[in-house]
């Protein structure tokens, strides 16, 4: 299984020391046998601490403490070098005592859950996962404690490791579902991880199928709210993947009802724009992105469509004025090739090679900059 979390939690390694155990040592296990080499055996720091201020260190040092952080390393790092060994030491510890190792991974992810602790309650699911990876329940509250541990680094404004979280909890959700169809609260959670991501159809067909499945009374209130609230944005969406697949004039008809309720929104007013644009209907096209860059003035996205359009109209001189404050705010190649194409066609040659030549150094694989560099080669031989 594949975890994309693991550098946030190999820190927690340094609450964790390692005793060689040679194989003439007292470690007698039923069923298991030690290496030749012996092996490097982890324990808890704070049980050490604790068995030297008792002065119990070597006994505190016992079957079910090398167990327990046996587990917390492999939940940590899934990929550490003794894993298999260890994992070959619990199951012979299970037939020796009776010791349940995944009833004793949830017991202590709920303890630490109970009281805060969210990621060492991550650490003991994340093993229990590694070690079941078809544990419904484990994938399930694994996804939960991640949604978790991703509102810490949202307080921290920590987006990229709040989003590697978030992203980790909705791929165990599909886990979750893929494995049990029927798991309603799966849906659930998934519905929102899709409406976070702007999935506003998928959102509405995931969560409608939690509410076919069965949720709690408060649960189905708040799904249904959901769902009657997005209506709107699920009727964008399908609006907009109808300009994206050509289907402009459909798309249209999705989008621009919407324009009375939600004059101020100004991804509904581009996409409105871009299907008009797309149907050579450049008038109308250049009126919707005004619109927005009135009300967001660096939107570069905009200022390169409304470019175009001037560029479309033959006003070369305003489409190069856009493209000059769109890469000042955002030096991308595409935006350079443009500029520097709206140059050539007006004869500033020598502002079309700076600019063209300038893409080029940015991403000399980017097709659109290669084909400009070859129609500015061609220029130059002419």
């Amino acid at each position: 299984m594949k975890f994309r979390i693991d550098k946030y939690l190999l820190s927690k390694t340094e609450e964790l020391a390692f005793i060689t155990v040679k194989e003439d040592a007292e470690f007698k296990l039923e069923g298991y046998t030690l290496p030749k080499d012996g092996l490097n055996v982890p324990i808890k720091n704070e049980v050490l601490v604790k068995g030297i201020k008792e002065n119990t260190a070597q006994d505190g040092i016992n079957s079910m403490s090398i167990a327990d952080a046996m587990i917390y390393i492999i939940g940590i790092d899934p990929q550490f070098r003794y894993n298999d060994e260890y994992k070959k030491f619990l199951k012979a510890l299970e037939k020796n005592v009776k010791f349940d190792a995944k009833s004793y991974m949830g017991y202590m992810s709920r303890k630490y859950f109970d009281i805060g602790e969210y990621t060492d309650s991550l650490i003991y699911l994340k093993a229990l996962i590694t070690m079941n990876n078809d544990d419904i329940n484990g994938l399930y509250h694994y996804a939960i404690v991640c949604q978790e541990v991703a509102k810490k680094y949202q307080k921290d404004n920590d987006d990229k490791a709040m989003n590697d979280f978030l992203l980790e909890a909705l791929n165990k959700l599909e886990m979750v579902i893929d494995l049990d169809p029927e798991f309603a609260l799966g849906y659930y959670h998934l519905g929102y991880h899709y409406y976070n991501q702007g999935q506003y159809v998928k959102s509405k067909v995931i969560w409608e199928e939690a509410l076919k499945l069965g949720l709690d009374e408060d649960t189905t209130s708040e799904v249904q709210e959901n769902i009657g609230k997005m209506d709107f944005k699920v009727q964008y969406e399908e609006g907009y993947n109808l300009v994206f697949q050509g289907r402009n004039e459909e798309g249209l008809e999705k989008l621009l009802p919407l324009e009375e309720d939600h004059s101020d929104w100004w991804n509904l007013l581009f996409m409105i724009g871009l299907a008009y644009k797309n149907m050579g209907e450049m008038d109308k096209a250049k009126e919707y992105y005004e619109k927005i860059l009135r009300m967001k003035p660096q939107q570069v996205d905009t200022m390169v469509e409304l470019a175009l359009c001037e560029a479309s109209s033959l006003n070369m001189n305003r489409a190069i004025e856009l493209l000059e404050a769109a890469a000042k705010l955002k030096e991308d190649p595409e935006i350079l090739c443009n500029l520097g194409m709206a140059y050539l066609n007006t004869g500033s040659i020598d502002d079309a090679i700076y600019y063209i030549e300038r893409a080029y150094e940015l991403n000399p694989e980017d097709e659109i900059t290669i084909s400009c560099m070859r129609e500015l080669d061609n220029y130059r031989v002419n």
